[in-house]
């Protein structure tokens, strides 16, 4: 058997750490962290027309201030007190109105 400070011993040692040392280094790229860009659901073109008149209620009929919207996804409007779901859609165009139909905010989600 041999001992420790035996050379077979020393020598298989130092083999064994270069190899642990060996597995450890990496060589691969770490993932990237940049987030995709946003989807732009037509919101922000949104923000001067608060406060007009809201007619329709999808993504092909909706007006506001009697002028077409543009979205690239889903169109809702939320009337108050209507139960909406919490799922999150970026695509999804939300048009929140008041009693009258009047714009109140437009967001995505």
């Amino acid at each position: 058997m041999p001992t420790p400070t035996s050379r077979p011993f020393v020598g298989g040692l130092a083999l064994a750490s270069s190899l642990l040392l060996a597995a450890c280094s990496s060589t691969t790229t770490p993932p990237s962290t940049s987030m995709p860009p946003p989807i732009d659901c037509g919101a922000q073109s949104l923000s001067g027309k608060i406060g007009q008149q809201v007619i329709g209620s999808t993504a092909q009929d909706v007006r506001i201030g009697g002028q077409p919207i543009n979205s690239a996804g889903t169109v809702r409007v939320i009337r108050p007190g209507m139960p909406v779901t919490q799922d999150y859609r970026p695509d999804r165009l939300n048009l929140e109105v008041d009693a009258s139909n009047t714009l109140l905010r437009a967001s995505c989600s």
